[in-house]
């Protein structure tokens, strides 16, 4: 099961995400700064070499940095109905607080998965 993000969550519970947003380190430098073996992924076409690098580096511990898309929503096979309305309300609220183009984001980066 793929971990949900903060504002994933807020949104789930009919929260309009706040705060939430913040810029990620690239870790794979953090990780070689500190002596472990960093490799960073960036895009789809990268996860094979990245992980197949990462399995085969037998000299110490690696860090993986997976760069992915904020916006990209953790699907569950069943969606309950308590998570249906908090997307609803939360979609509801941020379009009545003048967020539209946020929650048109949203729905364009996630179209493809429903």
């Amino acid at each position: 099961m793929a971990r949900k993000t903060v504002a994933e969550l807020l949104v789930e519970a009919g929260i309009i995400p706040f705060g939430v947003e913040f810029k990620n380190p690239n870790f794979a430098k953090v990780a070689e700064a500190m002596g472990a073996k960093g490799i960073r992924i960036e895009g789809p076409e990268d996860v094979r070499e990245g992980l197949a690098e990462a399995l085969a580096y037998k000299d110490g511990p690696v860090v993986v940095d997976a760069v992915v898309d904020p916006l990209a929503l953790a699907m569950p096979a069943h969606s309950p109905f308590h998570t249906v309305k908090g997307f609803t309300l939360s979609f509801a609220k941020q379009v009545l607080s003048g967020n539209l183009d946020t929650v048109i984001k949203g729905i364009e980066r996630n179209v493809g998965i429903i």
